[in-house]
């Protein structure tokens, strides 16, 4: 209703030239990248059904209204819920069971404790994972994260990356190949770039030649050249069967539509794909927003060296 509400006074400003300026648009592109790229799905939308064409401040509009979509959808998912195993005493589960509600709060639910001896006769429906002070060889069909007695913060750390990653179709690393890892190369220009990444994937078979002019089309809606040296191109439609990222790391920066850019992630999406490809726009987007990060993959020589910083700081 919101967004309906919205297009109406959005289509009669573009069709009686009332260009407005969206100083939310930045913001949206660093922090919502996905929201921002279904805003420009819905661009696209629009311009077949009436005819006019959104630029990039109206599309910032639509994609705050499907931000909005997936947050909402993210609460009412519900928080995880876990148990609580140890063995034997009950102090030690009782420690573990307060710490978790005080570093996560309403974002798990810990719904008890339990001795190890005692969990095969627990009724485990409805239990998204175990944490366990001991070991467990036994398996009950339900992830378990082994953490120390006194919970430290690598133990926090590690249940709150669970839980986010949860329900990711597949490991974020996985989506990164060595072979379509290139640091860096000597390329002068953003076409050159381009010409270099849509060149290795013709010869691997991976696109065909329609790829680079969606690229192309992709950039006319609006520059993906986002900031902080970072450039994150991609086909206006998915034209790949697997989704996958290709890496370029550059010696000298280019200019990208007005942009200085020294790092690229070519975005490759599964045509007609059902991933969750949320947790990829977050990490995308922690590219765009943190300098640090963005310098320790420029100065990585390896294939290992960058799965290293993404390890580090994801």
């Amino acid at each position: 209703m919101g967004l309906s509400l919205h297009l109406k006074p959005a289509v009669n400003r573009i069709k009686f030239g009332m260009n407005i300026r969206n100083p939310m648009l930045q913001d949206i592109k660093n922090n919502y990248p996905l929201a921002y790229e279904a805003g420009i799905i819905a661009g696209i939308a629009v311009k077949e059904y009436t005819g006019i064409e959104m630029d990039e401040n109206e599309i910032g509009y639509l994609a705050l209204h499907f931000g909005a979509a997936i947050e909402r959808k993210k609460l009412q998912s519900g928080p995880k819920r876990c148990l609580v195993v140890c063995a034997s005493g009950l102090g030690t589960a009782q420690l573990i069971f307060y710490r978790l509600k005080s570093y996560f709060g309403h974002n798990l639910e810990v719904v008890g404790t339990t001795e190890y001896y005692k969990l095969k006769q627990m009724n485990l429906n409805g239990i998204d994972f175990i944490v366990s002070s001991i070991p467990i060889q036994e398996s009950f069909h339900i992830p378990v994260i082994e953490v120390n007695a006194v919970l430290k913060e690598q133990d926090l750390k590690s249940i709150e990356k669970f839980i986010v990653n949860q329900n990711t179709s597949q490991p974020i690393l996985s989506y990164f190949h060595k072979d379509l890892t290139f640091l860096k190369e000597k390329l002068a220009t953003q076409e050159k770039a381009l010409e270099f990444l849509n060149d290795v994937l013709l010869d691997k078979g991976l696109v065909d030649d329609t790829f680079l002019e969606a690229i192309y089309e992709r950039e006319k809606v609006a520059p993906t050249a986002f900031g902080n040296l970072v450039a994150i191109p991609h086909p206006i439609t998915p034209k790949t069967k697997k989704t996958f990222v290709v890496v370029c790391t550059l010696v000298k920066p280019i200019i990208w539509s007005e942009t200085p850019v020294q790092i690229i992630f070519l975005l490759c999406v599964k045509k007609d794909s059902q991933e969750d490809l949320q947790e990829m726009y977050d990490l995308l987007g922690k590219f765009i927003e943190n300098k640090a990060m963005v310098q320790n993959i420029l100065k990585a020589k390896t294939y290992d060296d960058f799965i290293h910083v993404i390890k580090k700081e994801w």
